[in-house]
């Protein structure tokens, strides 16, 4: 089952996340193959916010990209070890899994590091090279070492050598007594004066080798005896090769190894994987082992799937769409696709609202809308129809309307008033929030501008922070790298705009009343799509063909 994400708009409003989240919910409804998430490439605003707080849904899920992360290409049913496994365990996970890499775990799957081949090579090299000191535990040596623990001495971790007595008496106690004979584990087989000796100088563990009978191990006084005693099935020589594989984990395992976590991008992934001598990364999110991904995950062609309401410019989208693959477009807008690779179901008509085209879609899909899930879609269009007042508005929309209100339970008249109630006095308002909150890119005739728009229900009281939005205007126009900038700031009630730009030489031509220097009245003008937009493309249209 894929994950497909249907998603609106940059700066999305209540239109744009209201049909995301009904789209999803019908597209759920009739398709079992996929799992359709509603999402959104931008903060909630306060009318969206109050939709869904009044109904008590989730809104779609934020998400600030679409660009293939880790995540969407890992493996996360990872083999693993725990820190405390014998060596001899890790060695044949290598072998009979053909497993590369094993990241290392505690008890509660917190990450510790890695542990592969190299690490194993390094552990056998120094083995040759020096005498060690070994991490042992005894409670390793029964996973290994085929026996029986006969006396419990001390138990856990110890920094340990190993010390194999087949060697005359002498020779053992003279070398013994170089030792610190607390941390020794002794193999030995049935040498009475060793084991005596090994006995009353309190060794760690006593390993014994060579015994076949009860009577045998009886007859040694272990009595006194404060450490651990093993009897092993094997010869001394293979004893005390299975006490080596016995090494935990966490001994020898590379505890510095990079990881990435599964939100990072591919891009960064791949960039480590190559300084790796791995080839593979684990996959850590708060400090818990989810995965691991490898060089040939990498190099696997993945893109997200996706659905776009509610527009249908590259421009407008979610960042990454470039790398997505796009399956269906709703949009009310004009037409200025996505290029897409395959050929894709495309609804588009030229009524108010994203929503009321979804509507359509539950009809023609012959499934029933929920009570909620109609309020979902009434808010959308009352949004952008401005309670139907807006000349966007068409007989579709109105219809869709009074048949969504019956469904829905509620007086469209009073529900606008309350969705509109939620927008902040202009007054109140950050310049910046105002200008980036709903905000629309385009590029058209070489020239690239932009176009937000904000409702009021007092247009009177633009005056109090016109110049900081005049300001404010000019520094949107920097940051994003426009030549020409303006905000749309309309009344709902009176069904009249304000225009406020950036100044552009352009702007003489326009067919609105002058204000002052950049400011301009647009009576019965409340649509950016449909009034102000086009007006604009005709003026530049205009202009290239004077050139």
């Amino acid at each position: 089952m894929s994950d497909i994400f249907v998603i609106g708009h940059k700066n999305p409003d209540t239109d744009s996340v209201c049909a995301a989240f009904a789209y999803a919910y019908l597209k759920n409804q009739i398709d079992n193959q996929n799992n359709y998430i509603s999402a959104r490439c931008g903060n909630l605003n306060k009318q969206t916010s109050f939709v869904f707080k009044n109904l008590n849904l989730n809104p779609p899920v934020l998400i600030k990209d679409i660009y293939p992360k880790v995540k969407d290409v890992m493996t996360k049913n990872v083999f693993s070890v725990n820190e405390n496994a014998p060596l001899f365990e890790v060695m044949d996970n290598i072998k009979n899994k053909n497993i590369r890499v094993l990241p290392v775990v505690d008890e509660q799957n917190n990450f510790k590091g890695i542990v592969s081949v190299f690490e194993i090579s390094n552990f056998f090299m120094n083995t040759i090279n020096q005498r060690l000191t070994y991490t042992l535990n005894i409670e390793n040596f029964e996973k290994v070492l085929p026996g029986y623990l006969y006396k419990t001495g001390k138990k856990g971790p110890v920094e340990a050598q190993i010390v194999v007595g087949a060697m005359p008496f002498e020779n053992f106690k003279e070398f013994v007594d170089k030792l610190d004979i607390s941390k020794v584990v002794l193999i030995v087989g049935k040498r009475l004066k060793i084991l005596k000796y090994a006995i009353e100088n309190k060794a760690h563990t006593i390993v014994i080798t060579g015994i076949k009978t009860k009577s045998e191990l009886e007859a040694i006084d272990f009595s006194n005896f404060k450490g651990n005693v093993y009897v092993s099935f094997l010869d001394t020589s293979q004893t005390l090769h299975k006490i080596i594989l016995s090494v935990p984990v966490n001994s020898f395992a590379s505890k510095n190894a990079q990881y990435v976590n599964s939100t990072e991008y591919i891009e960064k992934a791949k960039e480590l994987l190559l300084e790796d001598t791995n080839r593979a990364l684990s996959v850590v999110d708060n400090n818990k082992l989810t995965g691991i991904i490898t060089r040939s995950d990498v190099i696997k062609k993945f893109s997200n799937k996706v659905i776009l309401v509610d527009h249908n410019e590259q421009n407008q989208a979610v960042d990454g769409i470039e790398t997505a693959t796009i399956l269906e477009i709703i949009d009310h807008h004009r037409l200025s696709p996505i290029k897409t690779t395959y050929p894709i179901f495309f609804y588009a008509k030229p009524v108010g609202s994203t929503c009321t085209l979804v509507s359509e879609l539950y009809k023609f899909y012959n499934i029933d809308i929920p009570r909620q899930i109609a309020i979902v879609l009434l808010s959308g269009i009352l949004s952008d129809t401005v309670g139907g007042k807006s000349p966007t508005t068409t007989d579709i929309d109105l219809r869709v309307i009074d048949e969504l209100s019956v469904i829905a339970q509620v007086d469209t008249i009073d529900y606008t008033k309350a969705l509109f109630a939620q927008s902040d006095d202009i007054t109140t308002r950050n310049p910046k929030d105002i200008l980036d909150s709903d905000f629309k890119p385009y590029e058209e005739f070489g020239l690239k501008f932009g176009i937000s728009q904000v409702e009021t229900t007092n247009l009177n009281a633009l005056d109090q922070i016109k110049e900081k939005l005049i300001s404010q205007i000019q520094l949107q126009k920097q940051e994003k790298n426009l030549d020409w900038t303006m905000l749309l700031v309309s009344d709902i009630i009176s069904a009249n705009s304000i225009l406020i730009t950036s100044n552009h030489p352009i702007e003489k031509k326009l067919p609105f009343k002058k204000i002052e220097e950049g400011v301009y009245y647009l009576p019965g003008v409340l649509s950016r799509k449909k009034q102000l937009l086009p007006e604009i493309l005709n003026l530049l249209e205009s202009e290239v063909k004077n050139v």
